[in-house]
């Protein structure tokens, strides 16, 4: 009887949660079936693809790497009308920029989570109902090689679970940059960091700017030249460093501490030439004939052209360049520069959208001086001519007023030349108003400078949940 008793309690608890689970089924995938099975599904699709993936890994054409046959296939899924979006890991951007620009070329809705977190998981959902999730990143050796697994599951209400989870994950604001090889000048990175007092550095703090200016500019003209040896040209070297006449008498004592104090270059008072004693090390910073081209060996504080350089030996040394991360503390530690000096030239750089900066919140609230340390991205260099053509093709598409309004907003937060936020300025604009806006952004405008919570992000999370 007992027994009896016992079958028809399974039963009846199976049927219980038969509808649950009813048209539900799941497979294990295994080494080559992921690839197989996946690009079988894409091919299927016919409403949507989600992707949320820690690394794909494809050259910058098509290719037989397996990769890019699956990337190719959301291409095509694309094509066909299948709504498309793949949503890509930022620490591993150098890896994924490819498939990034190939696939945004393409017209795929593709997007960089934020930096506050990583994403590491791996995994599609098709058409609101087919799930594949594993250990599968898409490269030659996970899809090929290495020992990977996977589950596939025929779900809307698990698809549902994952596509929920996923609308959730934070997105840059801004694309990728690829770090660019660009042209410039060498400069050993021993002058910003030998201890105990790095060459560099203490022109900084003896406020030996124009030496510091004349230095740079002659390092540059001594590459350009091969040769370490220089002919002193006294009009030149003080149009350089912004002097309009009396160059000789403007450059006396630029030189005289470069030779006689610092020891950078050897010069006779009654020599035509002049050598560089720093001309090559193993370990350089590059910086771009842009600092020059654009003005900028000019335009910047003494604090910002030390902490550019700064910026510029962190993001070559990081290995998510040109992303780079290091608390005030140790900048100060390594660099030698006070932590007061750098914040105020961090504030300097991201106004002339320099220095993009990813403010961290604290993990408990009140708790402000133990935030994570902020994040930093280095941007490409831009010249007043290039801003002012993309500002006039916003107002081309946006109408003037409107685009002025937008600069307006963004220069509220310290953003006065970044493009990329000012037209999210002018999509909100449409989307909520200008008045709306411009009391949002009045408000996150107020926090300190320093805090996580006065940027473009906030604004749009209090837009989104404030009533129409």
């Amino acid at each position: 009887m007992r027994r009896y008793l016992l079958i028809i309690l399974i039963t009846l608890f199976a049927f219980s949660f038969a509808p649950v689970f009813a048209g539900e089924r799941s497979d294990i995938l295994i080494g080559k079936d992921y690839f197989l099975t996946t690009l079988q599904a894409i091919q299927k699709a016919q409403k949507s693809i989600y992707v949320a993936i820690y690394l794909i890994s494809v050259e910058p054409a098509p290719t037989d790497n397996p990769a890019s046959i699956l990337l190719e296939g959301l291409i095509s899924a694309k094509n066909r009308g299948v709504y498309v979006k793949v949503i890509l890991d930022d620490t591993t951007f150098k890896v994924n920029y490819n498939a990034y620009k190939r696939l945004r070329q393409a017209g795929v809705n593709a997007a960089i989570d934020s930096s506050k977190a990583v994403l590491h998981g791996k995994g599609l959902v098709i058409d609101s109902k087919i799930c594949i999730l594993g250990s599968f990143n898409w490269t030659r050796a996970s899809l090929r090689d290495n020992y990977e697994f996977a589950v596939y599951t025929e779900s809307p209400r698990q698809a549902g679970k994952l596509l929920d989870y996923i609308s959730k994950i934070e997105l840059s604001l801004n694309p990728p940059i690829q770090p660019q090889q660009l042209p410039g000048l060498k400069l050993p990175v021993s002058l910003l960091t030998s201890a105990p007092n790095p060459l560099l550095f203490e022109l900084f703090t003896s406020h030996s700017e124009k030496a510091f200016d004349l230095y740079l500019y002659l390092a540059k003209k001594a590459q350009s030249e091969h040769s370490s040896v220089i002919k002193i040209n006294y009009p030149e070297f003080g149009q350089a460093l912004g002097y309009t006449n009396n160059y000789y008498f403007n450059l006396f004592q630029p030189l005289r501490k470069l030779t006689r104090k610092y020891g950078l270059i050897q010069h006779k008072p009654w020599s035509k030439n002049l050598e560089l004693i720093y001309t090559s090390f193993t370990e350089n910073i590059t910086i771009p004939d842009t600092y020059w081209d654009y003005g900028f060996c000019q335009k910047l504080s003494f604090a910002a052209k030390y902490m550019f350089l700064v910026s510029l030996s962190e993001a070559q040394r990081s290995s998510h360049n040109p992303y780079w991360f290091r608390s005030n503390a140790d900048l100060s530690r390594i660099y030698y520069i006070s932590e007061r000096s750098i914040t105020s030239a961090i504030t300097e750089l991201e106004k002339e959208n320099i220095l993009e900066v990813y403010r961290h919140r604290p993990e408990k609230e009140g708790e402000f001086d133990k935030r994570p340390a902020n994040d930093y991205r280095l941007n490409p260099l831009q010249s007043p001519e290039q801003f002012r053509q993309a500002l006039q093709a916003l107002s081309d598409k946006y109408t003037p007023d409107l685009t002025q309004q937008a600069c307006q907003l963004s220069a509220q937060l310290n953003e006065p030349k970044d493009l990329e936020k000012i037209e999210t300025y002018l999509g909100l604009i449409q989307t909520y108003g200008y008045e709306k806006v411009r009391e949002v952004n009045s408000k996150v405008a107020s926090y300190r400078p320093e805090s996580a919570l006065r940027n473009l992000s906030q604004v749009i999370l209090l837009l989104k949940n404030s009533p129409r």
